[in-house]
């Protein structure tokens, strides 16, 4: 298996097996130390409570801030979030795993948790010109497409104090 590093001397890339620990460029004969190998992060998601984007984040993160509305949601343990539609205006709710039910913040509908659970999804922004921390939360079926955020984790890589630096790049698509 072959990756690559940028020679530190001439920035030519260069090819070397996985494993090495340091690389020899052909062409100014400069050696380029490899940084070991970036340890595996564990990654999470939650609903934001701003916007209602689905966010992932590393598991071990207290808060995480929505790249679309700036509202810092706090991160419960992940194996106690369970999530389902409300029964009357289908807005995905969160709710303490083992509930028997859980009362929807938009219509006051109490929806019963043993139905319509779902894994989350995103749904759509409030209007940009609302503040999150004030905005009322809307859900409204639509038939228009929605807007879609792609989250893409790259892999991580080592800066020059030679701590992790995680690149997670977040998108917004139309629907």
């Amino acid at each position: 298996m072959q990756s690559q590093i940028v020679c530190h001397r001439c920035r030519r890339v260069l090819a070397y097996p996985a494993g090495a620990p340091s690389v020899c460029c052909a062409v100014c004969r400069a050696i380029t130390a490899v940084p070991p190998p970036a340890p595996a992060v564990e990654m999470a998601q939650l609903i934001c409570g701003g916007c209602r984007t689905l966010l992932m984040y590393t598991r071990s993160a207290d808060t995480v801030r929505c790249s679309c509305c700036s509202t810092v949601n706090l991160v419960r343990p992940v194996n106690n979030i369970a999530h389902v539609n409300c029964g009357r205006c289908r807005t995905t709710l969160m709710y303490p795993h083992g509930a028997p039910s859980v009362k929807c913040a938009i219509c006051d509908y109490i929806t019963n948790t043993g139905i319509n659970t779902m894994s989350p999804a995103p749904c759509p922004r409030p209007p940009s010109n609302e503040s999150a921390y004030n905005a009322p939360s809307t859900s409204v079926p639509t038939s228009q497409p929605q807007n879609v955020t792609v989250v893409v984790e790259n892999p991580m890589t080592v800066d020059d104090k030679g701590k992790l630096v995680s690149n997670v790049v977040v998108g917004i698509t139309p629907g």
